[in-house]
């Protein structure tokens, strides 16, 4: 009988471990900050932009996630009507201007340099992936076109 039941609780902390969630990273990709967005002291962040940013796609200004940001939640054809909503930069378009990008979905996130078709060049976001400088990706302020996949 105690032996039953030293199973069940065993094979119950087995399953709640699973449910909490240990994940893995994509290979190659950097697991994505819990964090809220980088923002200067300068900028304000409200509450429900910082809450939970387990389904947002973020775009930075500047490499390493600074300089102002803006996000989507699902895929947008064209960020001309997108704008910054921090830094310098608040209020203008992010079209053409993404210098880093942190993806806190589990979609795989492609982005393109032209706004409405969405076809030329790409730039490919792991699930919980970021990236720090899209220099490196030949795609540093190309973004005018966000997929979700």
């Amino acid at each position: 009988m105690k032996r039953n039941f030293m199973r069940t609780v065993s094979a119950a902390a087995l399953s709640t471990t699973g449910l909490i969630g240990i994940g893995t990273a994509t290979a190659g990709a950097t697991p994505a900050t819990p964090a809220a967005p980088h923002a200067a002291a300068a900028d304000s962040v409200s509450p429900a932009e910082v809450g939970l940013n387990a389904a947002k796609f973020y775009f930075f200004k500047d490499d390493n996630r600074h300089g102002g940001y803006a996000y989507v939640t699902g895929s947008d054809r064209d960020l001309r009507n997108n704008r910054w909503l921090s830094g310098p930069h608040k209020g203008r378009t992010i079209d053409g201007g993404t210098s880093s990008v942190n993806n806190t979905t589990s979609h795989f996130v492609v982005l393109s340099d032209h706004p409405g078709s969405c076809v030329g060049p790409h730039y490919y976001s792991n699930a919980h992936s970021s990236d720090n400088d899209l220099s490196n990706n030949g795609f540093d302020n190309k973004a005018s076109c966000v997929s979700f996949r």
